[in-house]
């Protein structure tokens, strides 16, 4: 039998985790049971990786869900999928699903998948309900982790069997421990404490500030870093000047190299209110950093309490000042923590283990459109 044609369709394929997910997910695919293709609206170095790598890339020519070139860009939508006999379509994000669920749907015999790689409650308002009626629409929705699968099916009220969990995956040959990439600003540190993602509020990542204030004390030596950009950089800095820290505090915008960044902390903080499966946790747990989680989303799906990291409760400050204290005071329990959740990493969630499962779904769905 040959292979079944997939379509993914995502708004960009630039920087993000859901892109990265993307890209991976599609190089890693078994080429004797699925030839990927992938759309994008704006594009991005990741179309180059994969273009790259033998898998076909083109741009949407998309504005708006409501502008005059919206039935343009839907009738390539279409016509691509029939010149090129896809079987499957996968929309990837939430501001393409809508379009993309809808342009699949005018295709008959086409397999149809959307996704839901967040708590729906951050998508932005106006496309909450069209989200809702896309994944509706849809074949099946892939959710990546089992607590996104409760959250459909008990807020939103969709079948449970229409919606199958694929947990994210990463490269552990791109993602692992390289202490000679350690940053200028934090090599003479004795111990850094740090995070990287995009400064966003529902990222708590006042507590961290507040919960280094409060464990810096006698250490001078010890540093804070902060990696990444976003609305909350200036309120972040504010607060670090206030209460003191600002010495101690390295912040840095977000980069490509995430494996430098994470090789340069030693205790990685993700005091989050709300997340899917976060790819900064695994990334950070791949390379070997102690790991402080809130307990939302995916995470207790990737730490064992005190095994692999911590767990915290979330938006309690105390539980981080706590958990903090524990941690910089144990060099063995860091040290045995961050071991254990690397190899857990390599073990269930390497990018290999992720293609399988998507695969499996996949195939199911074929089979389903077969019966």
């Amino acid at each position: 039998m040959p292979p079944v044609p997939v379509l993914y369709l995502i708004h960009s394929l630039g920087h993000g985790g859901s892109e990265r997910q993307l890209a991976s997910v599609a190089r890693a695919l078994d080429s004797t049971k699925f030839t990927p293709h992938a759309a994008s609206v704006v594009g991005g170095f990741r179309a180059d990786e994969m273009t790259g790598g033998g898998i076909p890339v083109w741009k949407i020519p998309l504005h708006s869900y409501f502008g005059s070139d919206t039935w343009q860009a839907v009738r390539q939508v279409c016509t691509y999928i029939h010149r090129h006999g896809i079987g499957l379509v996968h929309t990837f994000d939430y501001s393409l699903t809508p379009f993309g669920v809808a342009a699949a749907r005018l295709c008959p015999g086409v397999r149809v998948l959307s996704s839901q790689r967040c708590h729906m409650d951050l998508l932005p308002s106006r496309y909450r309900h069209m989200v809702a009626v896309a994944h509706g629409l849809a074949d099946g929705i892939v959710v990546n982790c089992e607590e996104l699968r409760r959250h459909l099916h008990e807020d939103y009220k969709f079948r449970a069997s229409s919606i199958q969990v694929c947990w994210n995956g990463i490269d552990t040959r791109e993602f692992r421990r390289t202490p000679e990439k350690r940053l200028e600003e934090v090599r003479e540190a004795d111990l850094v404490v740090g995070t990287v993602g995009v400064l966003r509020q529902e990222k708590n990542l006042a507590h961290l500030i507040e919960a280094f204030a409060c464990v810096r004390e006698g250490n001078g030596r010890m540093k804070l870093l902060i990696i990444g950009s976003g609305p909350e950089e200036k309120s972040l800095r504010g607060l670090a000047a206030r209460l003191g820290v600002t010495p101690q505090c390295v912040f840095l915008p977000s980069t490509a190299d995430v494996t430098s960044a994470l090789s340069s902390i030693d205790i990685f903080v993700h005091p989050s209110l709300s997340e899917g499966l976060p790819n900064a946790v695994m990334e950070a747990m791949a390379c070997g950093c102690t790991v402080l989680a809130s307990s939302v989303g995916g995470c207790p799906e990737l730490i064992d309490d005190g095994v692999h990291g911590m767990l915290l409760h979330p938006g309690r400050l105390e539980s981080l000042v706590s958990a903090l204290r524990a941690v910089v005071a144990e060099p063995e329990l860091r040290g045995r923590m961050a071991a254990a959740a690397a190899a857990r990493i390599r073990e269930c969630f390497s990018i290999e283990t992720s293609a399988r499962r998507m695969e499996g779904i996949y195939e199911w769905q074929m089979n389903q459109g077969a019966a």
